[in-house]
């Protein structure tokens, strides 16, 4: 009789745990990996990265064509180990690669862990559960992110210590995969922009505004941003991108062009930093 309680008892803590990962959020992943790439003020800092496939945007320099659909199974670098975990992944389980990946490297378990794209705002149920999961491991999260869609934000801020938010100039944009987005190229979404700064700021976490600069990029356009992101200058670190050249983006940004960016930006009284890509630089991922 007590083999048989012990077994059914078992047995209900299974079912238990299958219903609780069954109403667990979920999320295409495309890779969890260490490195000192980082992002704005971060480049060079240790961080485990989780990159979320799926995005509804495409940006002319982009250089993550692979991060739009998501693939039957991610990449998982653990130490010098490599494993294939199964799409979609549970938020707890990919709290848990993370810990892992983590531990493997120099900086140990309480590094920072950084959810990248893609586009992490496609999956806020997922970002904010693995945020708690991970926050819980005594990481600070960050999140990277084109900042288009406040709502889906505001269902996740809470667990975000720090949000890199895109700037999206009109003429960086490509043709998206769905019109019914609006997301066109020549549209201007600077108020959608500015709304997820707020919810950010509003939160208390740190915020980095990243606006990419190509040869395309017109003198107006980029002012009217800075106008815009004036009233909130002294509560974020303003970066500048010059392009790393792909698809697309055939040309890196002139230098006469990135200086008068830099001198403009100044004149807008903003703290700023010029950081282009330095992952391909280290030949890191």
């Amino acid at each position: 009789m007590s083999d048989l309680r012990q077994a059914f008892s078992e047995l209900r803590r299974r079912q238990v745990r299958r219903e609780r990962e069954e109403r667990e959020a979920k999320a295409p992943l495309v890779e969890v990996f260490h490195s000192v790439q980082g992002e704005g003020r971060f480049v060079g800092v240790p961080m485990t990265f989780v990159r979320v496939a799926t995005c509804p945007i495409r940006c002319l320099y982009c250089d993550t064509p692979d991060s739009y659909q998501a693939p039957p199974r991610a990449r998982v670098q653990i130490g010098p180990r490599s494993q294939a975990e199964p799409n979609p992944v549970r938020a707890s389980r990919a709290a848990e690669l993370v810990r892992q990946a983590a531990n493997a490297s120099a900086a140990g378990s309480r590094a920072r862990v950084s959810v990248t794209g893609g586009e992490p705002l496609s999956f806020p149920e997922f970002v904010h559960q693995f945020g708690r999961a991970v926050r819980d491991h005594g990481m600070r999260l960050h999140l990277e992110t084109a900042a288009l869609d406040p709502d889906a934000l505001a269902v996740c801020v809470n667990q975000v210590d720090h949000l890199s938010a895109d700037y999206k100039l009109p003429e960086t944009l490509g043709e998206p995969p769905r019109q019914d987005l609006r997301l066109l190229p020549g549209a201007d979404h600077g108020d959608r922009h500015l709304r997820c700064i707020e919810v950010a700021l509003r939160r208390g976490a740190s915020v980095d505004v990243k606006i990419v600069l190509t040869d395309k990029v017109q003198d107006v356009g980029f002012e009217r941003a800075l106008e815009r992101l004036r009233p909130l200058r002294d509560k974020l670190l303003l970066v500048l991108q010059p392009v790393t050249p792909f698809g697309a983006c055939k040309r890196p940004l002139p230098a006469r062009d990135l200086e008068r960016c830099v001198a403009t930006a100044m004149r807008h009284e903003f703290d700023l930093r010029v950081v282009p890509q330095t992952h391909k630089t280290l030949n890191l991922p």
